[in-house]
């Protein structure tokens, strides 16, 4: 794989010392982390105790996980649409005030409406409070550096998997706080949290004085006696990249969209069933977290290498590398059958998953641009949430079938090689290719 070139240095690209960008990398990190940690990160968690009290199948269980999936894949595009209109801060602000309402409403579940209504709200709020609005966000703040600061920010999911995971597997015990106290405090936290996080996302560089990456304004011309403001500047140019008419007229925006879809339902497949999985092979429930958290771990080392990678060679080619390593690392998990295979497989398949994860939204940002990036990502995890919805009911119902989980597995990790290929013809498109005759320019994004 080539090094890609990056742009010479020159007067604009000068340091900012009082550049925000990165503080809000943090902040997207922390969010990220927040939100995460127990929703995706304690899936199966909540599912082993849930069937432990109420004595509900697999598949019923994997049920809402895939409702919500499902819901997803409807308002995903509209979640990037009001992003793009209304700005990544607020709504982050929304996104975290339905997480909260939506553990409140959990904590309450009694039968599987409730449990499903419940989840559907808890995925609505984390779609449209953390992940899309924050890479949304940092896609603007960041150009040459989006690969680096997205991974870092992006790497929230695996933290709070790794923390959320243990501590959720001792507090959902009976003996300690138990399920349902649990979830009711998730809640109010977050509730509480929702207003003064928000306001520590800043929508775009220019609204504060600031260009992306933290570069300096350009030097005045020469017998000029002021330098430009890049607030003004702003105001005159437009964000630039792909309409979304343009990019679904690109080959790249579909095979990154199936790429993207058939690597991510084997992580919606270990979300809800790695936990259950363990503790059918013998491990316990808190083992199994530990081995749940072990795999965040390594997915959170390796999303910030990924990001690192991301930025010097082709992402596309990397995206496939890692997207290749977490369907191996997915198939070995047939073969554990005990507590030293079990923290194997999660590393292999934690290796995959964190290289991978930074730069299929990165790379979007790479090959379409600002101008409607939300819009375009939101459509382009339509499919996505849709094979995250079919991955872990066809899991469920042939476990619940066969008392197995070894053939969907292999089914499911095969299907992952596939998407990991089609990465390697997702070329960069050129925007002059497809802009059409000049009235297809006044199109709105």
């Amino acid at each position: 794989m080539g090094i890609s070139k990056q742009p010479s240095s020159g007067p604009a690209q000068r340091t900012n010392p009082k550049f925000y960008g990165w503080w809000m990398v943090g902040f997207a990190l922390l969010i990220n982390t927040a939100a995460s940690g127990p929703i995706w990160g304690a899936t199966g968690v909540w599912i082993r105790a849930l069937e432990l009290q109420f004595s509900w199948s697999r598949t019923q269980l994997t049920g809402a996980f895939s409702l919500a999936q499902f819901q997803g894949s409807l308002v995903g595009p509209v979640v990037g649409y009001l992003i793009d209109r209304l700005g990544p801060r607020r709504m982050v602000l929304l996104g975290l005030i339905l997480i909260g309402i939506g553990f409140v409403l959990f904590s309450f579940t009694t039968n599987l409406v409730v449990f499903y209504l419940a989840f559907a709200v808890l995925m609505v709020g984390s779609s449209a409070g953390a992940w899309l609005p924050l890479m949304t966000a940092l896609n603007r703040w960041f150009h040459r550096r989006r690969g680096s600061a997205m991974g870092i920010a992006g790497s929230g999911y695996f933290l709070g998997g790794m923390i959320a995971a243990p501590i959720l597997a001792w507090s959902v015990d009976p003996d300690h706080l138990g399920w349902s106290a649990s979830a009711f405090w998730i809640g109010i936290v977050f509730l509480a949290a929702a207003w003064p996080l928000s306001r520590l996302i800043r929508d775009r560089p220019e609204q504060y004085g600031q260009l992306p990456d933290g570069d300096a304004a350009p030097a005045a011309p020469e017998g000029s006696k002021a330098r430009p403001d890049p607030r003004v500047a702003s105001a005159e140019r437009p964000l630039e990249g792909f309409t979304v008419r343009q990019a679904l007229r690109t080959r790249a925006f579909w095979f990154i969209t199936f790429g993207h879809a058939l690597s991510s339902m084997l992580i919606a497949t270990m979300t809800v069933h790695m936990v259950p999985m363990l503790t059918d092979q013998g491990l316990s429930l808190q083992m199994a977290a530990n081995a749940w958290g072990t795999m965040m771990a390594v997915g959170f080392a390796f999303q910030l290498i990924g990001g690192f990678i991301g930025d010097r060679v082709p992402k596309n080619l990397a995206i496939a590398f890692f997207s290749l390593v977490q369907a191996g690392g997915f198939a070995m998990a047939v073969l554990v059958d005990g507590t030293a295979t079990a923290f194997v497989f999660a590393a292999v398949y934690g290796v995959g998953v964190g290289g991978r994860n930074p730069l299929t939204i990165s790379i979007r940002g790479d090959y379409f641009g600002q101008k409607a990036f939300a819009t375009i990502t939101g459509l382009s995890m339509a499919p996505l949430y849709a094979f995250m919805v079919a991955a872990p009911l066809f899991a469920a119902f042939l476990f619940d079938a066969r008392g197995s989980y070894t053939l969907p597995i292999l089914v499911l990790a095969g299907l992952g090689v596939l998407g990991a290929f089609l990465f390697i013809f997702a070329k960069k498109p050129d925007l002059d290719q497809t802009s059409g005759p000049p009235q297809s320019h006044k199109s709105a994004a």
